[in-house]
């Protein structure tokens, strides 16, 4: 098995293990670890947010992000999820935490983002370095 055929049964293994997920109980728990272990970004990766060209480099610092954009997922879809292979429940969860709406690459872009002013949706930002000679005249 490939390491993401792995990590997807066993965040569906501790799916079947939670009788509800309206219901706070140790499985349950379990199922938010397990789902941070095998979901959330680790290192650093490059990830294109649905609706952008650009992709954006996502850490670790954004794991909490896509750990609630999962579960909120997962919690919301319960029915769907557990009908889902461990292969399609992985890529669906990943999908979510990483290039959904409230997923850490769009965490990272509104981090990069925050303190622009005077930008109008749809036009480019592009950073640049700054000489440090005209800077300081």
């Amino acid at each position: 098995m490939k390491q993401n055929e792995i990590r997807g049964q066993l965040v569906a293994e501790a799916l079947a293990m939670c009788t509800s997920l309206t219901q706070p109980s140790p499985e349950f728990e379990s199922l938010w670890i397990t789902v941070r272990e095998n979901i959330c970004t680790r290192g650093l990766c490059l990830v294109t947010p649905l609706g952008s060209s650009s992709s954006i480099p996502v850490t670790a610092e954004h794991a909490t992000s896509e750990l609630l954009a999962a579960m909120e997922w997962l919690i919301g879809h319960e029915d769907e999820a557990r009908s889902l292979t461990p292969m399609l429940l992985f890529i669906k969860l990943r999908g979510i935490a990483t290039r959904g709406a409230s997923g850490s690459a769009r965490a990272a872009q509104s981090d990069a983002l925050h303190g622009l002013t005077h930008v109008s949706p749809g036009d480019p930002v592009v950073f640049t370095d700054i000489d440090p000679i005209e800077a300081a005249s």
